[in-house]
């Protein structure tokens, strides 16, 4: 997908974080009405890692009314163009707009939602992905304590020479 200016987006910009990917277009009423939710998501959980893209289904003719939505609506999130049936297919998503797909800091897509997304339910999802995350990394740097220490705890080789 590209930017509205044309620029090629990379995928690999976005490791390690969370991704909150969001299908839409400048004609769909539902798909309008979520991106205050979304701009919301974006401004409590960038700091965090989680980072929200809009991937608009617009025609390439259309790029115009894309930005003219991004300036009035004032969204803090970048938004992509070129979005397609088939990319949303890719992901799991039906054919209709709008549709959100969250992918987790290992690439994984870790929900699929169809329809307007629910805000609680939103933060309820990063939320938990976010604990986790830190759960998992919190048993790491255990982990790597405890072989430190045992490590520490054996006597040196050096120390056995035989007399």
């Amino acid at each position: 997908l590209k930017d509205p200016f044309g620029m090629e987006q990379r995928q690999s910009a976005l490791k390690g974080r969370i991704v909150v990917l969001n299908f839409w277009a400048t004609y769909c009423v539902p798909c309008r009405k979520e991106m205050p939710d979304l701009a919301a998501i974006q401004n409590e959980y960038a700091a965090l890692g989680v980072q929200v893209i809009g991937a608009s289904a617009d025609e390439a003719e259309d790029r115009a009314k894309v930005l003219q939505f991004v300036k009035e609506t004032k969204i803090n999130f970048p938004i992509w163009t070129g979005a397609t049936t088939a990319d949303m297919m890719r992901f799991g998503l039906g054919a209709a707009l709008p549709g959100t797909v969250i992918v987790g800091r290992d690439g994984r897509i870790a929900k699929v939602i169809s329809g307007i997304v629910n805000q609680a339910d939103l933060k309820k999802q990063i939320t938990g992905m976010l604990a986790s995350a830190e759960k998992t990394a919190a048993n790491e740097r255990k982990k790597e304590r405890e072989q430190v220490a045992s490590v520490k705890q054996k006597p040196s080789e050096a120390s056995s020479v035989p007399s």
